[in-house]
């Protein structure tokens, strides 16, 4: 697949979120029961939601916090690499303040990390690249 990254609200059909969330200065990833590896509170912008919305509702689902400021960073859009289709999504920032109660969901649990956890579910470089990329933002910020 092909991506590539536009400024946050420059595209339309948004179908997919995902929260980079930070607490006291730590990362917050969930560790997935099936896959048995970390991964961000993320998931698909249900008929009737907009994306911040979705983006509330995954990371509360996903970790239990609702208390937070959460920002749009930027948008992407995935061209398939058969050409035949294309996945567009929105990737939020969340400062969180307080934690709540994990509900029951496909996340065992959560844990807070200084940098990319090693048993990390997607590719670990690019979110090595993306973290940094949000702190430089949130530095200027």
């Amino acid at each position: 697949m092909a991506m590539t990254e536009y400024p946050a609200g420059r595209l339309d059909d948004i179908g997919f979120v995902v929260i980079f969330t930070r607490y006291q200065g730590k990362w917050v990833y969930c560790w997935h029961k099936h896959r048995q590896s970390y991964e961000h509170p993320a998931g698909h912008v249900e008929p009737g939601e907009t994306p911040m919305q979705a983006a509330r509702r995954e990371l509360f689902e996903e970790t239990g916090i609702q208390d937070c400021k959460v920002i749009p960073l930027w948008d992407y859009e995935y061209i398939w690499e058969n050409g035949e289709g294309r996945n567009n999504g929105r990737v939020f920032y969340a400062e969180v303040n307080s934690l709540g109660t994990l509900p029951e969901s496909e996340m065992e649990r959560i844990e807070f990390f200084d940098t990319v956890p090693e048993n990390y579910t997607y590719d670990r470089e690019d979110e090595l690249r993306d973290i940094q990329y949000i702190e430089k933002m949130l530095r200027a910020y």
